[in-house]
């Protein structure tokens, strides 16, 4: 007898755990969007510390690599296509990453996602929505959305606490579901910074970079234009432009002034501007080859592009605003500068300071194993799953 218990023990012992499955409504890949490659690294994290997580991925038409590639903005009912998909998957949990663009169908300012929202909650299908513009000042649309939207979930993400310390005095409430996780950064590069410069051709070169999407906002033109006056201070110093161009109006037609200032600047010899897509190693290579990384942004929240700095340890000269300037200040690994006169400023004393520069490196190194970095993200994203699972079961 005590021979069969042992037996039917291990037999339980070896059935394999029920397996969460969550419901990701996210841009996603090969769609040359910030928040596609957000969402891979994502999900990838936190299949590597819960082994029983099945994924499937809801996105839009051009994600082919999505599991139900099936939303499109050119579609007036994309979000009950979407509602029947979630029925089909009967997930867990739904996890949806929030940007204005992903969901804005015929200028609706985002209605149909929040009659999604409530569809599923109306299924009860529990819905966590992770927010990626969120600003300390909101505009009445967006600050009508969140707090519509938050009304509508079980849980809220946002990346920086200083969005929820400002969140009240916008939307007039106090929201009790809200979590805090931030942008997630590799931990695992290991990448030197003077093999990278080889790769690229700037051996003996002090390499000011600039990062990002071809977008006016970005600021890349105002560096550019004032880069004879940089450069002088700077000794062997080069600007590296790696802009990633859009099939829009705008993204061309910002390529096309770039593209102006570099041909007619003084100092066009010092000056490479790059215009291509890029994979995510080769962009990690590029900002590892930067001995700082520029972002004169004029608006942000938070950034992928200085995500991906921390990760390679590459110091930032940012402009005070939102996101940028907030982790800047909560990592020590740069400087966040009020106006263009303190981002130049900066630009040359950090070009001139390589020890400061070093200490800003494994303040970034100390930042991503400490706080930011992709396994603390799951942790925290598991444990938010699980809480709410358990509340549903009581």
């Amino acid at each position: 007898m005590n021979l069969l218990k042992k037996i039917f023990r291990k037999k339980r012992e070896e059935k394999p755990a029920r397996k969460l499955k969550v419901a990701w409504i996210s841009s996603y890949l090969p769609r040359s969007c910030g928040i596609a490659y957000y969402s891979e690294d994502y999900i990838k994290a936190l299949k590597k510390i819960e082994k029983n997580l099945e994924v499937s991925i809801i996105s839009h038409s051009d994600a082919l690599e999505a599991t139900y590639p099936i939303i499109s903005l050119t579609d007036r009912s994309w979000h009950g296509k979407v509602v029947e998909a979630v029925k089909y998957i009967n997930p867990d949990i739904v996890h949806i990453q929030h940007e204005y663009g992903l969901y804005e169908t015929f200028h609706d300012k985002n209605q149909r996602l929040l009659t999604l929202l409530k569809e599923l909650k109306d299924a009860e299908f529990p819905t966590v929505m992770t927010y990626h513009s969120v600003y300390s000042q909101l505009t009445p649309a967006q600050a009508q959305f969140i707090s519509k939207s938050l009304k509508l979930l079980n849980a809220g993400i946002f990346h920086c606490q200083y969005q929820l310390d400002d969140l009240p005095s916008n939307i007039n409430w106090e929201p009790e579901n809200v979590e805090i996780v931030p942008h997630g950064s590799d931990e695992e590069i290991k990448l030197d910074r003077e093999e990278c410069k080889k790769r690229f051709g700037y051996e003996g070169k002090n390499v000011v970079g600039l990062a990002g999407l071809a977008s006016g906002r970005k600021g890349f033109d105002r560096v550019i234009k004032r880069w004879p006056e940089i450069s002088r201070k700077i000794e062997n110093a080069i600007l590296v432009a790696e802009v990633k161009p859009q099939p829009t109006e705008e993204s061309i037609n910002y390529i096309s002034q770039l593209s102006y200032l570099v041909a007619k600047n003084e100092q066009k010899a010092s000056i490479e501007l790059i215009i291509r897509d890029y994979t995510r190693e080769k962009f990690l290579e590029k900002l590892k080859s930067f001995d700082i990384l520029a972002m004169p942004y004029l608006s942000e929240s938070q950034s992928g592009v200085l995500a991906h700095g921390f990760a390679t340890g590459t110091p930032a000269v940012v402009r005070d605003i939102e996101g940028l300037g907030y982790e800047i200040k909560q990592s020590g690994a740069g400087i966040a500068a009020k106006d263009d006169e303190e981002i130049f400023q900066g630009i040359i004393e950090l070009m001139n300071n390589p020890e400061e520069r070093a200490k800003m490196e494994e303040k970034a190194h100390s930042y991503v194993k400490d706080y930011c970095g992709w396994s603390k993200v799951a942790e925290k994203t598991l444990s938010i799953y699980n809480q709410i699972c358990c509340e549903q079961s009581s």
